[in-house]
């Protein structure tokens, strides 16, 4: 099977110096789409707010998100009109286990697959956790390595926020 709503991660390193020599990165990609960035942006707000250290990767990325509840950006700082964005970060809610579920079944908890997420959170901009691993869901649209495409659909969720 393969993923019709799908979206190469990897367009947003074009032209990036930083991303040449990074490696671990796919929270700050999944950044730099979920807020409309550039790489080097993403990259910075990583390094500063998420503790993120080049080519390793960012812990506990769901957990710091929350924690912030919403992040700035000063965006065309070297034009003639300099602009700040904020954007809100809310934590999808969680069961009692931790998990995200997936309350289309009432006989027993069941997680989302990316699949199921994208099917349901259809409208909107979300960073989605999976294991060891983060991606961009807009608008039902999968953002993510291009090795996904063919079976990343059925990955586990663990987390997500949405960016508002």
């Amino acid at each position: 099977m393969i993923l019709e709503n799908f979206k190469n991660g990897y367009d947003v390193t074009v032209g990036s110096s930083l991303a040449k020599n990074e490696k671990n990165d796919c929270a700050v990609r999944a950044l730099a789409h979920a807020f409309n960035i550039t790489y080097d942006k993403a990259h910075m707000f990583a390094s500063t707010k998420l503790e993120r250290k080049n080519r390793k990767g960012t812990s506990s990325l769901f957990i710091k998100l929350a924690e912030l509840g919403f992040a700035s950006f000063d965006l065309f700082e070297d034009s003639l009109f300099p602009e700040t964005r904020t954007y809100g970060i809310h934590p999808l809610k969680r069961s009692k286990s931790g998990k995200l579920v997936n309350t289309d079944y009432t006989h027993k908890e069941v997680n989302h697959t990316v699949k199921t997420f994208c099917a349901k959170y259809n409208k909107g901009t979300f960073i989605v956790i999976v294991a060891k691993h983060a991606l961009t869901v807009k608008d039902g649209i999968v953002i993510d390595n291009p090795n996904y495409k063919f079976e990343g659909y059925r990955r586990i969720v663990e987390s997500a926020v949405k960016i508002s």
